[in-house]
């Protein structure tokens, strides 16, 4: 059983008996040595030499008092989505390209942001479009495609969608149907312009359509990064202000599509087909595949 020795003056008489004895110690087991004074310690009255070294006490002054067992409860956090640990994995190969490219194309990132809103910084980049910018693009597309893959596989997790899972056999599923989605549109791009000879027109709109892809995945890559380790049970907010992004980017992007037709000479029957029917009606089919059923 563990003890606390503590020193306990209860009363007056029992402090004066306490140095009687002291006295009687002290003189029996370490005498005072001629011309040295003799004090006494101002807490606990114990007589003390003018060297500072306390006296002897008696044994019979000491009192034992037991310490009470006290249970230390520390508070103690769950961690979450213990089972998508592997997501870090590939968070840090999304993070380690932005690095990469973070200090020797800063000012291809400032450009890349600037012509979401401004049509002529689009076109400047379009029209200088050389070598080491492409190199930092390929790149900035790679973590597009990363983050934004990210981004569906939490929210259908989160938002229970589609029988979601959270294997990394599932997050393969969301990458491939992401690649083939974006490629897959790219393609049905091209070939429609080529069909239509508009292959400048339609250059130009697929040329924006990566520049704000690669904008969106670098303002998604926090995000996703928030909410796998996120101390709240369900971010489902966070989810929910990526998904406002997202139809952000696209709104914007849709305007620029209608600003690039229009300032082509482009027809009504053309600025639909190219927009509602290759943007608005595959996100239709998704969502009716996904979701509803």
């Amino acid at each position: 059983m563990d003890a606390l020795i503590t020193y306990q003056p209860d009363s007056i008489q029992t402090q004066n008996q306490s140095l009687k004895q002291g006295q009687q110690a002290q003189q029996a087991v370490l005498p005072r040595p001629q011309g040295v004074r003799q004090s006494y310690h101002p807490r606990y009255k114990d007589p003390i030499l003018e060297g500072g070294y306390l006296l002897p006490r008696p044994a019979e002054s000491i009192a034992y008092s037991e310490m009470p067992a006290s249970d230390i409860v520390l508070p103690v956090h769950k961690k979450q989505n213990t089972e998508t640990d592997w997501l870090v994995v590939v968070l840090f190969v999304a993070v380690s390209l932005f690095a990469t490219i973070r200090y020797s194309y800063i000012k291809y990132i400032g450009h890349l942001f600037l012509s979401l809103v401004n049509y002529p910084t689009s076109v400047r980049m379009l029209q200088e479009n050389n070598y080491p910018a492409s190199h930092g693009a390929y790149r900035l597309d790679a973590v597009f495609y990363l983050t934004f893959s990210i981004f569906v596989f939490q929210s259908f997790n989160i938002l229970n969608l589609a029988h979601s899972a959270k294997g990394i056999t599932y997050f393969a599923f969301v990458l491939a149907g992401v690649l083939l989605y974006f490629l897959g549109k790219k393609l049905v791009y091209l070939t429609v312009g080529s069909l239509f000879e508009t292959q400048a027109e339609t250059g130009e709109y697929l040329f924006n359509v990566d520049n704000f892809n690669r904008a969106l995945g670098l303002v998604l890559l926090p995000l996703v990064a928030l909410v796998s380790f996120s101390p709240w049970n369900n971010p489902l907010m966070i989810v929910l202000a990526g998904l406002v992004i997202v139809i952000a980017f696209n709104l914007v992007l849709l305007q620029r599509g209608v600003i690039i037709l229009l300032r082509k000479q482009f027809s009504i029957f053309y600025l639909f087909l190219y927009l509602c029917t290759l943007e608005i009606l595959p996100l239709l089919l998704i969502y009716k595949v996904v979701v509803v059923e």
